[in-house]
């Protein structure tokens, strides 16, 4: 926890926010919101800052993540002094950093080759698919369209039905009238 600013400068703004500050209307709407025992129970709010965060830490120091995660923004190696090598060690220190630099973006292209040859297989995959639905779409089309006429089919039997029906009960009826008039006499 910092108990002073980094720069002084920045002083009095450091004093006035680690000193609670409490309005008397807020305060009491508070309480009145909280109850009469929560105003016990308050207490000032602090905010605490490092200037070293344990995370970053733990990850510089783990070689396995280090050499999953070789590029940042932020490199924790700084730049050597080179105002005490001579020509020829500085040209051999350049030299290093263009070597590593360029292994870097070899194995970058290598990753972008991979990801294009990825991308490549999608669009051939996506496209094959396209096809399989365009002909799934005009198959779909045309048994709709056989549906549609056996529906029109059917319903031109029901109605002759529903027609013949009427004749065939008048048909049956009439026999059946003829067979009582028969027994009958």
């Amino acid at each position: 926890t910092l108990t002073q600013p980094n720069d002084p400068s920045l002083a009095a703004d450091f004093a006035h926010a680690s000193t609670p500050h409490r309005s008397a209307s807020s305060s009491l709407l508070k309480k009145s919101l909280r109850g009469p025992s929560a105003a016990a129970a308050a207490s000032p709010k602090s905010v605490r800052f490092s200037d070293a965060p344990s995370s970053s830490t733990a990850n510089a120091e783990d070689p396995a993540r280090a050499q999953l995660f070789p590029y940042r923004d932020d490199p924790i190696d700084a730049p050597t002094d080179q105002s005490q090598l001579d020509n020829q060690q500085i040209h051999a220190y350049h030299s290093e950093v263009l070597a590593a630099q360029d292994e870097q973006l070899d194995r970058l292209g290598e990753s972008i080759g991979r990801q294009r040859e990825l991308s490549i297989q999608i669009g051939d995959e996506l496209d094959s698919q396209v096809a399989m639905l365009d002909e799934v779409d005009g198959l779909v089309d045309r048994h709709q369209t056989r549906l549609d006429q056996a529906r029109k089919s059917l319903g031109n039997v029901a109605r002759k039905a529903k027609g013949n029906m009427q004749v065939t009960t008048i048909i049956i009826l009439i026999i059946i009238l003829v067979l009582l008039i028969i027994i009958l006499k």
